[in-house]
């Protein structure tokens, strides 16, 4: 999957958060000494399998946290977007608990590599959008990631564009030059 919710990741915009990406959310906890199960964004765990630090932003404000443990906690349905995290710190269900729905973030150095052809999302937004006649659509806005593909949401002031994120129509990324070149029809005349 060439542009996929595999990938997603959201750059923090909190204060002090510069170089953080956030990458889940903590869904509930898990035992009693203090664990939480990470809901991740995309289906990819290794960028949360691979840190030593993470940073959890909720009711309590921005925390850095020492990562003691983790382990990939897929759902009988085989869902790998789950993680489970033990932090120094939180021992207990109780100051678990404190963080549940808390959004978590890594440093942005420990993402993984993609293969080439292959995009975070954060990459994609905000770059403008040409259909392959040269014809301006406008600028990705958001993602929205869906059961079949994501979807690119693209605004142009005036008309807002659901695009779907498929290699066959997503022709050329080219983020230096800040343009996707799509393979996309004409956009039908406005009606009176």
């Amino acid at each position: 999957m060439l542009y996929s919710s595999v990938n997603e990741v959201r750059k923090v915009n909190a204060t002090g958060s510069e170089g953080w990406v956030e990458i889940g959310r903590v869904s509930r906890l898990h035992g009693v000494d203090g664990a939480l199960l990470v809901q991740l964004y995309g289906d990819d765990p290794e960028n949360l399998l691979q840190v030593e630090g993470v940073r959890l932003a909720g009711k309590r404000g921005v925390i850095p946290f020492k990562v003691l443990r983790r382990e990939r906690a897929g759902t009988p349905r085989g869902d790998p977007a789950l993680v489970r995290l033990w932090l120094a710190g939180l021992d207990s269900r109780s100051r678990g608990e404190l963080w549940r729905g808390a959004a978590l973030s890594i440093p942005e150095t420990a993402l993984q590599p993609l293969p080439q052809g292959e995009f975070y999302w954060r990459e994609l937004l905000g770059l403008r959008c040409r259909r392959m006649d040269g014809e301006p659509l406008g600028v990705v806005e958001e993602i929205w990631p869906t059961d079949t593909n994501d979807v690119l949401v693209i605004r142009d002031g005036v008309r807002t564009h659901l695009i779907p994120a498929l290699r066959r129509v997503l022709v050329r990324v080219d983020r230096a030059a800040g343009e996707i070149q799509l393979d996309w029809p004409a956009t039908p005349p406005e009606e009176e």
